[in-house]
């Protein structure tokens, strides 16, 4: 099981996406999990750059207020089997 969790503060500048995009790929992750993400939208064709066109599901909480800026959670069908996801101010849970 590969994974990666990041404190992202931010999607929008290209070299961590580039980076996140370039190390699902090459390390065939199968998980992401990114906090504070600070974005309240992701479309269809950024997720699927970012796992590596892999079949990931995807679950995030949108950014509210100061204190949580978005998590953003997949996880990859072909290894995992989702059942729900559960989530709360601060977490994410599946």
């Amino acid at each position: 099981m590969r994974g990666i969790l990041w404190k992202s503060r931010g999607l929008s500048d290209l070299a961590k996406y580039r980076c996140l995009s370039h190390l699902s790929k090459e390390e065939k992750l199968d998980f992401i999990v990114l906090l504070e993400t600070g974005k309240k939208d992701f479309s269809k064709a950024v997720l699927n750059n970012i796992c590596g066109e892999q079949e990931y599901i995807w679950h995030r909480i949108k950014p509210h207020g100061r204190s949580s800026r978005g998590i953003l959670l997949g996880i990859n069908l072909e290894v995992f089997d989702i059942g729900s996801f559960d989530e709360g101010g601060f977490y994410v849970k599946c």
